[in-house]
């Protein structure tokens, strides 16, 4: 088990942060939600428009600060919902202020559908990372959340060891 372990989200909705809890009670990891500056409004159907956009034209939002130095952990589990079949801009602001290369990282998504292009995505951005592996869930909360939870507890158990 490594060391020091972290999980990374960001959740609009709360899928993400659904599934980054869970994990986080099974393996033990401290946690660090990412937050824009200027966020999207989650009840708003603009948010597809807005969130889309976002995604497609690569934006790196500001974000809120946080007292966690990531670089401090080994392993890093990286966590986003799927804007437009990419992943959220705030973890692109995320990667972008933080070199992980050399870390042992772990990726997973939230969404309604287009996950592996997302992680691909995300992958192709995370330079000289070793990637021990990748999680596609479908609308955790809409669907099973039960059966979502244990897909991935099952899956981090599996990767950290």
């Amino acid at each position: 088990m490594p060391n020091k372990t972290l999980i990374v989200y960001y959740s609009l909705t709360g899928n993400t942060k659904f599934i980054a809890e869970s994990i986080k009670e099974e393996i033990k990891a401290d946690i660090l939600a990412i937050k824009p500056k200027k966020e999207l409004d989650p009840e708003s159907s603009s948010r597809f428009f807005w969130g889309g956009y976002q995604s497609a034209m690569k934006k790196k939002p500001k974000l809120e600060p946080f007292d966690i130095n990531p670089l401090d952990y080994d392993f890093i589990t990286i966590g986003t919902p799927v804007w437009a079949w990419n992943f959220s801009p705030p973890i692109r602001s995320f990667i972008k202020n933080y070199d992980l290369k050399g870390k042992n990282v772990a990726l997973w998504s939230c969404s309604a559908g287009g996950t592996e292009k997302a992680l691909n995505r995300l992958e192709e951005n995370l330079k000289d990372v070793n990637i021990v592996g990748k999680l596609n869930l479908i609308e955790p909360l809409n669907k099973n959340a039960e059966e979502a939870k244990q897909k991935a507890v099952d899956w981090s158990k599996q990767i950290i060891s």
